[in-house]
């Protein structure tokens, strides 16, 4: 498939008084035109920076530091602040963690939505109108044109996601960011919400990245996934690929800490220890001092991000020598 986001060595800092936190550390990634990209690990990995660094959304003590961020082959991170307002919303647009405060309390939901459209698309306010309209009931909003007028307080945290991926689609963007769409959201909610954005990725073809630290959602709509640790990507593949055949330590102690209906087992595996700090990193493979398998050229080595067969790629020193 045609590639539509590249990103190249990425590296996004944030510079406290306690030292410099490499939240993103040379992350390399490609989401492709159609495709739904995962994007998984532990709280505290990154995952959350990387997706403000692609709408240009980081703030100070943040700094982008270096990379690149190409969209249809052009560089995000190049243009001045007008540009990307326009594409922000447009072409990229980002679905947040808490819908709870992605709204403004202070303004009716119709208003927000509308101003989403006229802010970048060249219709009149009646046209503006019947074009949230349309998208919130594509989103499930029963009685659309009378919400209108509801003020976010009005809504149930399922229907504030609802209008929030509504907001994200109302100008058919070409990229989806979805970051934990339904982390605070309860289980049935949940799989209404995906199911929700399963449907909405057909008809209006855009690519997602979905972000999460839930396997099984990565499992029920993922293309591809990528697993993040530490500011880092160490495995990239198929979801297939990722399921299957796991190949990072990381990767399969992900896999084996999550239940399965298709195996017994009396407890599940935990992950030994906690996410490194990230303003210093342990030397080598960040993920060796919680990995059984590491040896003592792990703890020297960085691993790169090589591909170990088609379209798989792993950052690991160890690649085919663990069972």
């Amino acid at each position: 498939m045609e590639e539509l986001l590249e990103i190249k060595d990425l590296r996004t800092y944030y510079f406290t008084e306690d030292g410099v936190v490499k939240a993103v550390d040379g992350v390399d990634l490609v989401i492709r035109r159609g495709e739904t990209l995962g994007l998984v690990g532990e709280s505290g990995c990154g995952k959350s920076t990387l997706c403000l660094s692609i709408m240009r959304l980081i703030e100070p003590p943040g700094e982008i530091v270096g990379g690149q961020i190409l969209l249809d082959g052009e560089d995000l991170l190049k243009m001045d602040d007008e540009s990307m307002r326009k594409i922000r919303g447009n072409k990229i647009s980002m679905i947040f963690q808490d819908p709870s405060t992605s709204l403004n309390p202070v303004f009716t939901v119709g208003y927000q939505l509308m101003e989403a459209v006229t802010a970048h698309l060249d219709v009149g306010k009646e046209e503006a109108k019947k074009r949230v309209v349309e998208v919130l009931e594509r989103v499930g909003i029963p009685d659309a044109e009378k919400r209108l007028e509801g003020w976010p307080h009005e809504f149930s945290a399922g229907m504030k996601q609802r209008i929030m991926i509504a907001m994200a689609l109302l100008c058919e963007p070409d990229l989806l960011i979805a970051d934990e769409p339904t982390s605070n959201l309860d289980v049935t909610i949940q799989a209404q919400i995906l199911e929700l954005m399963k449907r909405l990725k057909y008809e209006y073809k855009s690519s997602i990245l979905l972000v999460t630290h839930n396997l099984g959602i990565v499992a029920e709509l993922s293309d591809s996934v990528a697993v993040m640790y530490a500011g880092k990507i160490v495995e990239y593949a198929d979801a297939i690929t990722i399921f299957r055949n796991p190949l990072h330590p990381y990767t399969r102690a992900l896999l084996r800490s999550i239940p399965r209906l298709d195996l017994e087992v009396e407890r599940l595996e935990v992950i030994p220890g906690e996410v490194p700090s990230l303003i210093n990193p342990p030397p080598g493979c960040r993920f060796h001092p919680r990995c059984k398998y590491a040896r003592e050229e792990c703890k020297r080595v960085e691993p790169q991000l090589e591909e170990v067969e088609r379209g798989h790629y792993v950052a690991c020193l160890r690649v085919g020598e663990v069972d």
